[in-house]
């Protein structure tokens, strides 16, 4: 496990266990978007081995990152991502599609 993907856990963890209004979540997930557009290598690795709940609390910020990176492979990993997680999919199929359509933009 490299050392976005143990950050990421711990804010989830953080995330999963206080109030859905606690104010450090949208600190947390502007930290994790942050990192997440700096080292598309690393990002797409840390993708790749975040379980189902880690994807959903960070699925948010798909868009964004999208945007920033302008990167058909990351939104391929996204689209990799549906798959491996069908049928338990609850809600970032509609994220997806925004990245897809951020990274279409330009």
């Amino acid at each position: 496990m490299n050392w976005l993907t143990k950050k990421i856990k711990e804010h989830v963890a953080y995330m999963e266990n206080t109030h859905v209004n606690d104010p450090k979540t949208t600190v947390l997930l502007d930290e994790i978007e942050e990192l997440l557009q700096k080292d598309m290598t690393l990002t797409i690795k840390t993708l790749q081995q975040l379980d189902l709940l880690s994807i959903e609390w960070i699925c948010s910020r798909f868009e964004s990152v999208s945007y920033k990176l302008q990167s058909k492979v990351f939104v391929i990993t996204l689209e990799s991502l549906l798959k491996k997680f069908s049928p338990n999919i609850n809600g970032f199929k509609e994220e997806v599609q925004e990245a897809k359509n951020a990274y279409n933009v330009n």
